[in-house]
């Protein structure tokens, strides 16, 4: 008898296992890789980008090119996110899977208008990742999202989805992940610097047909939770050597025929105390190679217009950030975090360039050793 109920027992506790009965099979789910948001009269405008996953997977026996690979873009509209969203799935042909976004792009109006809604839409949809990339564009997102890579490879392989093995050397605008930027929107002070991507046609052909690659031409800046403008990658020229991320970075005296490669420039920034409001002290060092000297200029005389030029595009980025009333290197993060009970945040938050009490730059250069005189 005892026996009897223990199979009974054990029978029902296996029917109401449900196992892999709740699975989806991987094609039965549209996968989406980004995401794109705009905000136009009244009303969000949500872009879903997904890739064919199989031709992702043909990518690592190929021995061939293959033909270009096909993106699915869906475009919804409602009042909130989530309405565009949700018009989105009841049209779609297969179940809508978000839980592989790996970047979100935006509109200008959404940054300048709605961003409180996009942060707390991400914040409580539990499949939407905070360590995503976050990108900002003036074009049109369709077009962005529906853009080349080389070879013919999936959208994976271009700078939307993996922009830290694009611009991990030579390139000053550091990518932004949705993490960054809520740890510093409600910030009281500094600024977030949100990468702008646009289509680049004018580089690269294949066959005779302009590519459009995505690209970056600069950053759209909030500070306090307020927007504050568009910033070109000319006038960001100094971020190359305040950031302290870029790992190797080319550099041209053109006049002088001069090329130098220089190797992980370090920042180092000291607040003075002692005054009325904080002044800070910025130390850029970095070692160089020699790549060219066509003239045969001394290494001495190359060491100090490098030094001249880099305290010369620092200084540009600071008056840049003037105009707009932002400080684009977060220097006065530096008193805010470390000094706070020294002065307040309005006090910090009167940064401007002549808070920059010396800019000291050491730079020092070797020759390569394939360099030829």
């Amino acid at each position: 008898m005892r026996k009897l109920i223990a199979v009974m027992v054990i029978g029902c506790q296996l029917l109401l296992t449900t196992g892999c009965w709740g699975m989806k099979e991987i094609q039965a789910q549209t996968y989406g890789s980004a995401l794109g948001i705009d905000y136009k009269e009244g009303e969000f405008i949500l872009y879903f980008q997904a890739l064919n996953f199989a031709d992702i997977a043909k990518q690592e026996g190929a021995t061939a090119l293959q033909e270009k690979t096909g993106v699915v873009i869906g475009k919804g509209k409602g009042g909130s996110i989530e309405e565009a969203f949700t018009e989105l799935e009841q049209n779609a042909a297969l179940p809508l899977y978000i839980g592989h976004v790996n970047s979100f792009i935006l509109s200008e109006d959404v940054i300048n208008k709605k961003m409180k809604d996009f942060i707390e839409y991400v914040g409580k949809e539990p499949l939407l990742r905070y360590n995503s990339w976050l990108f900002v564009t003036n074009e049109d997102i369709k077009k962005v999202l529906d853009s080349d890579s080389f070879f013919n490879l999936p959208n994976l392989f271009t700078i939307i989805q993996r922009p830290e093995t694009v611009i991990n050397e030579n390139y000053f605008i550091s990518p932004l992940k949705f993490s960054e930027l809520v740890s510093k929107f409600y910030q009281p002070v500094g600024s977030i610097l949100i990468p702008s991507l646009v289509i680049n046609e004018r580089h690269y052909t294949d066959k005779g047909k302009e590519k459009k690659i995505p690209t970056l031409n600069g950053g759209y800046v909030l500070s306090k939770q307020q927007y504050k403008g568009f910033v070109s990658k000319q006038d960001l020229i100094g971020m190359k050597w305040v950031e302290n991320k870029a790992t190797v970075m080319f550099f041209s005296l053109n006049k002088q025929k001069v090329s130098v490669e220089i190797m992980d420039p370090k920042t180092n920034i000291r607040v003075l105390e002692q005054q009325k409001k904080p002044l800070y002290d910025l130390e850029v060092k970095a070692n160089g190679i020699l790549k060219q000297n066509i003239d045969n200029l001394d290494m001495e005389k190359i060491e100090k217009k490098v030094e001249i030029k880099i305290k010369q595009d620092i200084l540009k980025t600071l008056e840049t950030g003037e105009k707009i009333n932002t400080d684009l290197f977060n220097i006065s993060e530096k008193a805010y975090r470390y000094h706070v009970n020294k002065w307040d945040n309005k006090i910090i938050n009167s940064f401007d360039k002549t808070s920059i009490n010396n800019i000291k730059v050491n730079i020092h250069i070797e020759h390569s050793e394939n360099y030829k005189r």
